[in-house]
């Protein structure tokens, strides 16, 4: 009888631990949804936690996208250089530099300022030299050609200045202080002049009285020696 009532404990004590087991199993399977889901958008619309956040760069919708981010943006008014023919930045006619004035550039060919109407009369000199001049809109600057191509132009308006400033009537000192690394140059009559060489051009600034009187630019050799000793065109 012993024998028999343990043994119906021993059962009874093994039911007990399988149904503890399954009690188990049932409370992991209802466990809380995963870290990192965050929930969506409530009823009233709001948004959720981290997870419901917007694309970066996206727009909500409705709302137009603000500057910067819309890849139409048109150019700010009044941005970059004022615009000529095909694109090309427009040239200014006050402007002289040691490579010339607008359309007036050392080493253009005579033929191509004379088929566009750039130039008038063409008057030969000496040798493979002849001179022209420019339209009124450039103030009418004084052209030297040497074999078909310009070596030399002259101004003598004082509304044209160089990019440094310097014009007709600068006072000599003050155009020293604007072209510190020129020099003077005396011509054989013992006239002076100051030159200022940049790159393989030069702008020679003629004195008159202790001011400037005209202007010279062009290829930096053809300027200087024609100045100092009449040589070239």
């Amino acid at each position: 009888m012993r024998l028999r009532h343990a043994t119906l404990a021993v059962a009874a004590l093994t039911l007990l631990g399988v149904a503890a087991c399954g009690d188990d199993s049932d409370d992991k399977g209802s466990a809380a949804p995963a870290a990192g889901v965050s929930a969506g958008p409530s009823a009233g619309g709001a948004l959720g936690g981290p997870g419901a956040s917007a694309a970066p760069g996206a727009s909500a919708p409705g709302i137009p996208p603000t500057e910067g981010t819309s890849p139409t943006k048109p150019p700010k008014k009044g941005g970059g250089a004022a615009q000529g023919p095909a694109g090309k930045p427009k040239i200014s006619p006050d402007v002289l530099t040691a490579a010339g004035i607008g359309p007036y550039t050392a080493g253009v060919a005579q033929s191509e300022l004379k088929s566009a109407d750039l130039i008038g009369k063409v008057t030969a000199t000496k040798d493979t030299c002849t001179t022209a001049k420019g339209l009124g809109e450039y103030h009418t600057p004084a052209l030297a050609f040497a074999a078909g191509r310009l070596q030399r132009v002259t101004v003598t308006s004082p509304e044209v200045a160089t990019p440094a400033g310097a014009k007709v009537g600068t006072g000599y000192a003050g155009l020293k202080a604007l072209y510190p690394n020129g020099k003077q140059l005396d011509d054989w009559l013992g006239a002076s002049a100051w030159y200022a060489v940049d790159g393989g051009n030069a702008l020679l600034f003629r004195i008159k009285a202790d001011k400037v009187a005209a202007i010279d630019a062009g290829a930096a050799t053809a300027v200087q020696f024609f100045y100092t000793d009449k040589q070239g065109c």
